[in-house]
């Protein structure tokens, strides 16, 4: 076991010696470059906001260059910067961010001087340019954290949408990044199971992420600002979840001027409004299906006895701006799942809705040129509810999760050579779950109100140009469970020379919430915190890679990750009842190790990227298998994804994505017997072979997409039409397989998920 551990660094090791002796030559001439001026010359500083021309938005991740120095900084995730420099010298300053025109300036700066230089950048239509690439290469060098991908709001858009552009379906796409089906939104990222991911919506957590049973996510994508997925080796501001962290932030709104969208698609339709207000802005956005209101109108419902099915959700955003030191923003989330299904003649009355409600206020306070605080509220909640039946025939569940949390962070830039972070973190948690079949007491009633509270520290230091460490701590707990968890963490990348830079992390993560799920009907989730029965979840993680540059225009990153997990937990079968979390759930153990390759090209009028894994994710349970290890059903061995998008000429957008993977692990029916009971026809039992030990066929698709843009009442490109097509070859993959013991020989017979799905959208702008 413990050679595995070490499988995947030493094929990595292998692709490093290549590149070290290819260009052992190159490195001295470029080391000799970077090298940093002495730090007591950093007698003055400069600080400010980047933001965007067009809109007045921040820009988060732009770089702030001095190349004479060979010294910079990029903007925070609330676009602020500091750059200490030099007094007495004249030096060319220069901005830039992708996607955006560079902007250059030359300052003297007196000794002592502390300069605020807000900076404006206007969005650049210049395709291939040589500095969009340099700042991109720039910007990854600069940047310690492993595992890490930004997703920019044209990723998600000139993709195939199914009908609908959707985030969830993109990240699906990365290297490392999993799910049980194409009509489930979860994510399984290195390993991890979905419940093992944080995600973020404005600093707000979002539980259950999905609409259309998993079709499509909640995240509307005409208010994306920004989307940054760390798939392992997070940094210690964020705890409480194992695998990964997923945070979107939506845009500010416009602040010059009045604008606004509006799509019809085939499945749904999205309306959005941006205009300043004040010293800011504010932002709406709403998406709702109307499938309920076609199948009314034609008949349809009626005839076929469909049910009635809709989900709609909406996004608001208030910005303002209170001084040069203080910013202020409140956003909304509110989003819901509505089924209804009544069958007079068969007598079934089904009533299922699902949703997720989510706000915050958010407030950034600058009390120097090098000290950024920000303190937010933010408050969550995800509800499921069924009902079916009626009366003493009836039978309802319910579950409900709310989450009030409160966040302090600041920022203190020690020079250039440190980069300290402080930070809390307190939680008050309400979880309900409750199962009641007719006028019967509940057989299930769980009401609980845990606290969580969380404090860390850490420091991002360049000990030189080409060496960055950041260490940190989370110290936290519940009060549930007499457990502290002390999360130490480190990462580190050394630039090895212009084209190459070496990653890695280690690290300790706790989980305090468990979750209880189906697969196949994510909408039931049930999330429950740890209790005197059983400890957090725990996980060992360590992640080391390599960013290069194999040709112009391209990037290639190569990560290998192991991961062990303890106190991992799997429903028991058959649950009506219980009280503590030893009643619910079998306690076991994990492992997940693999390797990643992501091949990118970002410039140009083809652009996308190629991405292959090789993973191995196994599980034990001493209830479960013989107390035999086995692979999850998510475990793939290998998974292969091809994205392209061909600007074909200033109208025509062609999309593609192609993916193949290893065929999903299942359990296969061997057996089924009833267990009689005297004067009763029994129950049926049904006798499953090993866990896990069958696999599905491989799973492969591609889908097309053609975009055209075209003016509209108006002078100006303002509109899109869209022409989508899922699973363009019209291969039905396996969902699941079903056994029929009754017939001799049984009968096995494959559930087929989607065949060919052409969709169509139109998109104005105003």
């Amino acid at each position: 076991m413990f050679s595995l551990r070490f499988f995947c660094l030493a094929i990595l090791a292998s692709c490093l010696s290549l590149g070290l002796f290819a260009t052992d030559s190159h490195s001295a001439s470029f080391l000799k470059r970077i090298e940093t001026p002495p730090s007591d010359s950093n007698d003055a500083v400069i600080s400010g906001y980047v933001k965007d021309s067009a809109t007045g938005e921040t820009l988060t991740g732009a770089t702030v260059r001095v190349r004479s120095l060979g010294r910079g900084a990029l903007t925070n995730s609330s676009g602020y910067y500091v750059l200490h420099l030099p007094s007495s010298k004249s030096l060319i300053v220069e901005f830039s961010s992708y996607g955006y025109s560079t902007f250059t300036t030359k300052i003297t700066l007196n000794s002592g001087e502390e300069r605020r230089l807000n900076v404006i950048l206007a969005p650049s239509v210049v395709e291939g340019s040589e500095i969009m690439v340099e700042t991109d290469r720039y910007k990854e060098r600069q940047e310690p954290q492993v595992s890490r991908v930004k997703i920019r709001p044209a990723d998600v858009k000139n993709l195939p949408k199914a009908g609908e552009a959707d985030l969830f379906r993109i990240l699906q796409l990365l290297p490392g990044v999993q799910t049980s089906s194409e009509i489930s939104s979860g994510l399984y990222i290195r390993g991890g199971s979905p419940d093992q991911n944080l995600i973020l919506l404005d600093g707000s957590v979002l539980y259950n992420p999905s609409h259309f049973f998993g079709f499509f996510s909640t995240f509307n994508p005409d208010a994306i600002k920004d989307v940054e997925l760390i798939k392992g080796g997070f940094p210690v501001e964020y705890g409480g979840r194992l695998s990964a962290v997923l945070s979107v932030t939506n845009k500010d709104g416009d602040m010059n001027q009045t604008r606004g969208s509006l799509s019809i698609g085939a499945i749904s339709s999205r309306a959005s409004l941006e205009t300043p207000v004040g010293n800011g802005a504010i932002s709406l956005y709403g998406r709702r299906t109307y499938i309920d209101v076609i199948l009314k109108a034609t008949g349809l419902q009626a005839s076929l006895t469909l049910p009635n099915y809709n989900f709609f959700d909406l996004n608001g955003k208030f910005t303002q701006v209170l001084g040069a030191n203080d910013r202020i923003a409140i956003t909304g989330y509110g989003g819901a799942d509505n089924l209804d299904y009544s069958n007079d003649k068969a007598g079934s009355n089904i009533g299922v809705n699902w949703g997720n409600q989510a706000g915050a206020v958010q407030w950034t306070h600058i009390l120097g040129p090098d000290l950024f605080t920000k303190i937010y509220a933010t408050g969550s909640r995800y509800y499921t509810n069924l009902t079916a039946g009626e009366g003493s025939e009836g039978f309802t569940w319910k579950n409900n999760i709310q989450d009030l949390s409160l966040y302090g962070n600041l920022e203190y830039l020690f020079r250039d050579e440190h980069k300290l972070k402080f930070g809390f973190q307190g939680s008050a948690y309400h979880f309900q779950f409750k199962v009641q079949a007719g006028n019967n007491p509940p057989s299930a009633n769980i009401d609980l109100t845990p606290l969580y509270g969380a404090l860390y520290i850490q420091d991002e230091w360049k000990t030189s140009e080409r060496t960055a460490i950041t260490g940190g701590v989370r110290i936290d707990g519940i009060n549930a469970k007499s457990q502290i968890g002390i999360d130490p963490r480190i990462s580190a990348r050394y630039i090895l020379n212009e084209d190459i830079t070496l990653k890695a992390s280690v690290g300790i993560y706790h989980q305090y919430l468990k979750l209880a799920s189906n697969p196949n009907l994510s909408f039931f989730d049930i999330w429950l915190p740890v209790d005197s029965t059983q400890n957090a979840s725990k996980a060992l993680q360590y992640v080391v890679g390599v960013s290069t540059i194999p040709f112009s225009g391209y990037t290639l990153d190569v990560e290998a990750y192991y991961k062990d997990m303890s106190n991992l937990v799997e429903i028991r079968p058959n649950i009506i009842s219980g009280n503590k979390l030893s009643d619910i759930f079998f306690v076991g153990s994990g492992r997940a190790y693999g390797i990643e390759f992501f091949l990118q090209k970002q410039i140009g009028d083809i652009t996308g990227w190629l991405g292959y894994t090789l993973a191995w994710t196994k599980r034990t349970f001493p209830e479960i298998n013989n107390g035999e290890e086995y692979p999850p059903t998510y475990d793939r061995r290998n998974d292969i994804d091809v994205v392209l998008t061909y600007k074909l000429n200033n109208r025509w957008t062609i999309g593609s994505a192609f993916t193949y993977g290893t065929g999903q692990a299942y359990s296969q029916t061997v057996a089924e017997y009833r267990a009689l009971e005297p004067d009763a026809e029994g129950s049926l039992v049904t006798v499953s072979g090993k866990r896990n030990a069958l696999r599905l066929p491989p799973y492969n698709r591609m889908d097309l997409s053609a975009t055209y843009s075209f003016s509209l009442f108006s002078d100006l490109r303002n509109a899109e039409f869209d022409i989508d097509i899922y699973n363009v070859y019209n291969h039905r993959n396996v969902w699941f397989r079903q056994v029929d013991a009754s017939t001799n020989p049984a009968t096995i017979t494959d559930v087929k998920l989607l065949p060919i799905l052409p969709t169509f959208s139109l998109s104005v702008n105003f």
